[in-house]
C-alpha cells in the first residue's frame, strides 16, 4: 500500500475519531444539562403547587377570622338567624372552594349553609337546628338567587355541634383551629375544616364556634391540569401518609367493603411510583421543614425517575407536595437527536471514505 493511500485512510480514520469524540461530548454534556433542567422543573412545579395550595387555603382562614371579628364586635349578631344565614350564603357565593359554613351554639343550636343540588333547581341548602323550647330540625333548599326551592322537617336528625371535633378544637385553641383532611360525610368528597370560637361581645364568654368547610378536590383538578411531562405526575400527601390530592383524582379516595369512604394512603399501593418517591426521602415526611425542597433520583418500575418534594410553609397544614417524572421523558428527545446524528455521521464517514478512496486511486493512477 502506497504512502498516499495510507495517508488518505489515516485522514478518514482521524475524521471518524473526531466525529465520535464531538458527538460523545455533545451528547453527554446535553444529557447532564437536560437532567439538571428536569430536576429544576420538578422543583419549580412543586414550589408552584405549594404556593397555589397555600393561596387556596388562605381565604378559609380569612373568612373564619372575619366572622369571628364581626361577631366579637357585635356587627354580626349570631342570634339573628336570618342575617347570619344570608351572610353565610353570600360568603359561599364569593368563595367557590368553600363547601359550607356553619355556626354551633353552646346550647346545641346549629345553623349550616352548604352547597347542595340534591333538589331540582337548588344550589344551596340551609340546615337549622333549634333546641328550645323543643328540638326542631329544618332543611331548606335555595337557588343561586336565594329563592326558596323546597323545605322539610327532619325529626330523626340528632346532630349536636358540641360533640364535633371542629367545635371543641376551636374552643380548646381559643382561636383558629384546622382539622386534618377528611372525607365529608354528605358529599363524600375530600375536605378540611377551619373553625374559630365566638365570644359574646358584652360578657366575653364563649357562646359557640363558627366553622368553614373547604372542599379540596379542586387541588386534584389543579394537579390534573399541570403539564409536567408525558408520564409525569404530582400529588399532595399529608403527614399521615394520606393522599389528599393527585393528578389522577381517582387515586384520592378508597371505598371500604362496608361502604365507608376514606383517603387512599401510600401503603395502599395505588401509585407505587409516588410511594417510592416518598420512601427515598431521608427521615420521611416528618423530616421535612416547612418550605423545604428536596430533589432526588430513584429507580422504580424498571427505570430512573426524578422527584421533588416540598413541605407547605403553613404549620396548620403539614402537607408535602410531590412531583415525579421518568428520566426518559426528558432524555427521549435527546436520544432521537443522538440517533439521527449517528446516522448522519455514519453516512458522512462513508461518503468521505468513498471520496477519499476514489481520490487516492486517481492519484495513484496518475503517478503510474
Amino acid at each position: 500500500m502506497s504512502r498516499r493511500l495510507t495517508l488518505v485512510i489515516g485522514l478518514v480514520a482521524l475524521q471518524a475519531l473526531a466525529l465520535v469524540v464531538v458527538l460523545g461530548i455533545s451528547y453527554f454534556t446535553s444529557q447532564d444539562e437536560l437532567l439538571d433542567y428536569a430536576e429544576g422543573l420538578a422543583a419549580r412545579i412543586a414550589s408552584d403547587t405549594t404556593a397555589y395550595t397555600e393561596d387556596f387555603l388562605d381565604p378559609a382562614n380569612d373568612a373564619a377570622d372575619l366572622s369571628y371579628r364581626l361577631a366579637e364586635t357585635g356587627v354580626l349578631d349570631p342570634t339573628d338567624r336570618e342575617k347570619l344565614t344570608r351572610y353565610f350564603f353570600e360568603t359561599l357565593r364569593v368563595q367557590e372552594q368553600f363547601a359550607g359554613i356553619y355556626y354551633g351554639v353552646d346550647n346545641g343550636d346549629f345553623l349550616y349553609v352548604s352547597r347542595d343540588g340534591a333538589e331540582d333547581g337548588a344550589d344551596f341548602r340551609v340546615k337549622e337546628i333549634i333546641t328550645r323550647p323543643r328540638r326542631i330540625v329544618d332543611l331548606a333548599w335555595y337557588n343561586e338567587g336565594f329563592r326558596l326551592i323546597s323545605d322539610r322537617k327532619e325529626p330523626e336528625d340528632d346532630y349536636d355541634p358540641r360533640i364535633r371535633p371542629w367545635y371543641n378544637n376551636a374552643l380548646e385553641a381559643g382561636g383558629a383551629s384546622w382539622t386534618s383532611p377528611y372525607i365529608f360525610f354528605t358529599s363524600k368528597k375530600p375536605g378540611i375544616t377551619v373553625s374559630v370560637p365566638v365570644d359574646d361581645p358584652l360578657t366575653g364568654e364563649t357562646q359557640g364556634a363558627i366553622g368553614v368547610d373547604i372542599g379540596i378536590e379542586a387541588l386534584s383538578r389543579f394537579l390534573e391540569d399541570l403539564q409536567i411531562s408525558p408520564n409525569g405526575s404530582a400529588a399532595i400527601v399529608a403527614e399521615t401518609g394520606d393522599i389528599i390530592a393527585h393528578s389522577d383524582p381517582a387515586l384520592v379516595a378508597t371505598t371500604e367493603a362496608n361502604g365507608t369512604v376514606r383517603f387512599s394512603t401510600l401503603s395502599d399501593g395505588g401509585d407505587p411510583i409516588l410511594t417510592q418517591a416518598v420512601a427515598e426521602m431521608d427521615a420521611g415526611l416528618e423530616g421535612l421543614f416547612p418550605g423545604e425542597v428536596r430533589v432526588s433520583r430513584f429507580r422504580a418500575d424498571g427505570e430512573v425517575w426524578l422527584g421533588a418534594v416540598q413541605r407547605l410553609q403553613l404549620e396548620r397544614t403539614p402537607w408535602t407536595v410531590v412531583t415525579y417524572l421518568p428520566q426518559s421523558d426528558i432524555l427521549e428527545p435527546l436520544w432521537r437527536l443522538r440517533n439521527t446524528a449517528i446516522w448522519v455521521a455514519v453516512l458522512a464517514l462513508l461518503a468521505t471514505a468513498a471520496l477519499g478512496l476514489l481520490y487516492g486511486g486517481a492519484v495513484m493512477r496518475s503517478r503510474q
